[in-house]
């Protein structure tokens, strides 16, 4: 009987050592994690796919963007070939956005003043700094987490409100959806994200 139980033991430790890495790990754990790791970054790039649809018409445009903490954030339009090239640059610590070439105004999405491209960079303030309402794995795995943020003062659906979803394993940024006032008004799709640490940070980045 002592040797059956000792089986027992044996292979219930073998089993919980073969668990994966942060299997009980909650999403809140998660996602202050992640903050931890975006507030760490000197900055990030990628691709961005975005779709504005706050009005009866849906516009689709596409963006490089190369996101600074210190320095000059840059927004490049890649499509549609017609505003292609148009560039946003945004300066540490500003939040006008000052275009090179023709404009590209399609108009705000709340009473805040936000913008289709301005949009791309709010969703690092929200990342950094915003109240987060709910955690949540997604995905058909759970490989995806996904964070809520909006004002805690206002009620759900209520203002304007960030739902981001993160690559679980890296934290890459995968997708963001912007709504206000119970509506979905933005949409956007990332690619490539590639973040870059501090360079007074050691932490290996895979």
């Amino acid at each position: 009987m002592r040797k059956a139980l000792s089986c027992v033991l044996m292979i219930t430790l073998l089993l919980s050592g073969c668990r994966p890495a942060g299997a009980g790990e909650t999403p809140e754990d998660a996602a202050l994690a992640l903050r931890e790791t975006y507030q760490a970054l000197a900055g990030w790039s990628a691709s961005v796919d975005v779709s504005v649809c706050y009005t009866d018409t849906v516009y689709d445009f596409s963006l490089d963007a190369q996101w600074r903490r210190d320095g000059e954030t840059v927004l490049t339009v890649t499509a549609p070939e017609l505003v292609a090239g148009i560039t946003a640059r945004i300066a540490q610590g500003e939040t006008v956005l000052e275009y090179d070439g023709a404009g590209l105004s399609l108009g705000l999405l709340d009473g805040s003043g936000l913008t289709p491209v301005s949009a791309v960079t709010a969703c690092m303030e929200q990342i950094e700094q915003g109240w987060m309402a709910q955690c949540a794995w997604a995905g058909e795995n759970g490989e995806h987490l996904q964070i809520s943020f909006r004002d805690p003062e206002q009620e759900d659906n209520a203002g304007t409100q960030f739902l981001l979803t993160f690559d679980r394993a890296g934290y890459a940024l995968l997708s963001a959806e912007v709504s206000a006032q119970g509506q979905k008004v933005l949409s956007a799709q990332f690619s490539n994200f590639t973040m870059e640490l501090k360079q007074d940070d050691t932490k290996d980045d895979p």
